[in-house]
């Protein structure tokens, strides 16, 4: 006879379950769904109300997800970490005003976040390209803008490969009155940005520093080689209420 009294998983009750034991049914979520990831968070605001507090909330389901991300032999140096949040009009309007920028109403520019050169004479020679693109997609380039950031966190290796970064702005021409015909528009100049500049055998110098991170007129991303922790503190602007 096994006299083992040892409890079983089976008969666990909710106070004694595993801590890797997923939660029941509740709301929006149902354990059914659960796969794994590589990380990824997600904070709405139900009833669509915008605030900083959701920008707030995703970056410390970011740090909460460190675990889920990878380091190399320098702790401060991350294989990666970013946040995607919809577009913060308001705030682009005014700080757009900066960089000599006017916008038109919400949903009628796109705008992402460019790696670039940091050569500026280089820089500018690929930015040249990337605006041709724009306009021969029949749609108005707005200007750019550069992004303010602290590297001071960052590890040797990732300030050693860190670009130039900047957000573009690109008014939708008058031609198109769909929303998503817009966005594909946007995919479009940025497919064909990428291949003139990045992967063209006869990319012009500097095009191997461009990528193109977001291109939306939706959504905005921030993002780049950091750790969880460190997002907020290279993009300064996130803490901006």
């Amino acid at each position: 006879m096994n006299n083992d009294t040892t409890t079983t998983p089976a008969s666990l009750d909710a106070s004694q379950a595993p801590a890797t034991r997923a939660p029941g049914k509740q709301g929006l979520y149902d354990p059914a769904f659960e796969h794994d990831a590589c990380g990824v968070g997600f904070v709405v605001d139900m009833k669509g109300r915008k605030s900083h507090k959701i920008v707030a909330d995703a970056l410390q389901v970011l740090t909460n997800l460190d675990h889920r991300g990878a380091a190399g032999s320098e702790p401060n140096t991350g294989d990666g970490a970013g946040i995607l949040m919809q577009m913060p009009h308001k705030f682009f309007a005014e700080i757009s005003k900066t960089a000599r920028i006017t916008l038109p109403e919400a949903g009628q520019y796109g705008a992402g976040l460019v790696y670039l050169p940091r050569n500026r004479t280089v820089r500018r020679k690929v930015e040249e390209v990337f605006e041709q693109v724009v306009q021969s997609e029949g749609q108005i380039f707005l200007g750019w803008r550069t992004v303010p950031t602290d590297n001071k966190t960052l590890g040797n290796t990732a300030i050693s490969c860190e670009p130039f970064m900047r957000q573009v702005f690109i008014g939708r021409g008058p031609d198109i009155t769909n929303d998503l015909d817009f966005e594909r528009k946007l995919y479009v100049i940025r497919k064909r940005s990428e291949n003139a500049l990045r992967y063209a055998e006869n990319r012009p110098p500097g095009g191997e520093w461009f990528y193109v991170c977001s291109l939306s007129y939706r959504t905005m991303v921030y993002k780049g080689m950091l750790m969880p922790v460190q997002v907020d503190l290279f993009f300064p602007e996130l803490r901006d209420p």
